[in-house]
């Protein structure tokens, strides 16, 4: 169970990471179209990070 918690926890590092450095150094974007990147690839992060969850244990 550790085990899961440690490879969601990487899975968000890993996504925010992504988008830190895309937001970083990509090209000049509105806050608004920021703000919803961060959002919205948040979401995907997480929803990866809670089906491993289901992965990990059923398998």
């Amino acid at each position: 169970m550790v085990a899961n918690w440690w490879f969601a926890l990487i899975i968000m590092v890993v996504v925010n990471g992504i988008v830190a450095w895309s937001l970083w150094t990509g090209e000049q974007t509105s806050r608004r179209a920021k703000k919803w990147f961060f959002i919205v690839a948040n979401l995907i992060g997480l929803g990866i990070a809670i089906s491993q969850f289901y992965w990990m244990d059923f398998n």
